[in-house]
């Protein structure tokens, strides 16, 4: 089965197969006069979005652009590979992030935190990245734009999610590329993603006031794939967190303990996420 959707003109999803698992993370290739990549996938999937690429009938030596929504290992973990495979390419990212691509010791410090944060088993599905020469990256802070030739991609600074998270709309097709700041759409359900250490509610809802007021006509998640009813979508999120955030309170209530596990075990049967675990350890700290 192939692992590239089209989800809008001349756009098209990408699975890059984190964790080995299909339908779970989607790297985006944008067809323009001036191609580019949004996103990388994990350093593990760095083969899946070469392939796809190729399907896409985009050659790597034309690609102009490798956005790095954020430093996240599932959606940068192959930036350096891609980097290496794509040589006339920019890798943008924010100025926030870009250390943790360029500079081996925070890249290592990177992994090491996914490993605390994950589990050795998922940081291992992940891959260990490698890192982006200094002087491949445009570094950049939200409300620059890139030119494709044929369009331009605007940035937007995105935090709640993390600090240096941007997204990106396309401004021919008014695709929204959401990374993490529209949740995670799984198993045809709205899931949040509330990592630690830095995720912030208002700073979420404010971020998703912005990008409604772009008005986009298709939302693509970095979990996993396209809506097509972007407004429905975001505030639909808008809904979900503040809920997400209250149940995990109410849960440490009721069990009468902070413990991670007792408060998974008391919202798992109506937050049916895979992601659960590491969610509430997000909300967790912001409380703490």
């Amino acid at each position: 089965m192939t692992g590239v959707h089209p989800v809008a003109p001349e756009t098209y999803a990408v699975d890059a197969q984190m964790l080995g698992m299909p339908g779970s993370m989607s790297v985006y290739v944008i067809d323009a006069a001036e191609p580019v990549i949004l996103d990388s996938g994990p350093a593990t999937g760095a083969e899946h979005v070469l392939d796809g690429l190729e399907e896409c009938g985009v050659d790597p030596n034309e690609v102009a652009y490798l956005v790095q929504t954020h430093v996240h290992l599932d959606h940068a973990g192959a930036a350096g590979t891609l980097a290496d495979a794509c040589p006339d390419a920019e890798v943008v990212v924010h100025e926030r992030g870009v250390e943790y691509l360029t500079d081996a010791e925070k890249l290592s410090r990177l992994y090491e935190s996914a490993r605390e944060a994950v589990g050795d088993d998922i940081a291992s599905g992940y891959g260990e990245p490698s890192r982006v020469p200094r002087d491949r990256c445009r570094v950049v802070s939200g409300g620059e734009s890139l030119d494709l030739g044929d369009r331009q991609l605007d940035l937007v600074h995105a935090p709640g999610h993390a600090p240096h998270q941007i997204c990106a709309l396309d401004s021919r097709t008014a695709t929204l590329f959401s990374a993490d700041a529209a949740g995670m759409f799984l198993f045809d359900q709205l899931l949040p993603t509330t990592p630690a250490p830095d995720f912030d509610l208002q700073q979420s809802l404010d971020t998703i006031e912005r990008l409604r007021a772009l008005d986009p006509e298709t939302i693509c998640y970095g979990h996993f794939g396209a809506r097509e009813d972007s407004g429905a979508a975001l505030e639909a999120y808008a809904d979900l967190l503040p809920r997400w955030v209250a149940a995990v309170e109410a849960a440490v209530a009721s069990t009468g303990s902070d413990d991670v596990d007792a408060v998974v075990d008391e919202l798992s049967a109506d937050w049916p996420s895979p992601t659960i675990e590491r969610d509430v350890v997000g909300v967790l700290a912001t409380d703490r």
